[in-house]
């Protein structure tokens, strides 16, 4: 079995420093959360706007920096660094680039940008996560499966 002492600790200890509330339904949805990147590589938080989504992310991220900072050894005990976009404030080039036609050059969009950011990072020892926070829409959802 699982030993969640210590993440439960840092989760509450992560709440207090955003302001927020250690309700029981927060703190397990961010023990989901966790649970979820153990075994996925890629997921997505949906929920109602004002739900707490973005919240959760930045409480695990700040939970597992800080279990990372006291040298406490578990699965995915790192620290974290969110590359945070919002696709909805811009349009699709911007967001995955577009080919200038009257140029004929490439200009990489955002998400390319946050790419290299976190490439460029080369610290072994940090998780790295593309937070693309907005309101699901079809089109970009099946232009970043293309």
């Amino acid at each position: 079995p699982f030993d969640y002492g210590p993440l439960l600790r840092t989760i509450k200890v992560s709440i207090e420093k955003l302001n927020l509330q250690p309700t029981p339904i927060f703190v397990r949805k961010v023990i989901e959360l966790y649970e979820m990147i153990c075994v996925r590589h890629g997921l997505m938080v949906v929920g109602p706007t004002g739900g707490g989504k973005s919240m959760c992310v930045h409480t695990l991220k700040l939970a597992l920096t800080q279990l990372k900072t006291e040298k406490i050894t578990g699965i995915r005990y790192e620290k974290a660094q969110v590359y945070h976009c919002n696709p909805k404030s811009i349009t699709m080039g911007q967001l995955y680039g577009a080919f200038d036609p009257n140029t004929n050059e490439w200009q990489d969009g955002i998400l390319a940008g946050l790419m290299r950011l976190a490439i460029r990072d080369q610290d072994a020892d940090k998780l790295k996560w593309m937070l693309i926070d907005g309101p699901v829409d079809a089109i970009w959802i099946e232009n970043m499966n293309t």
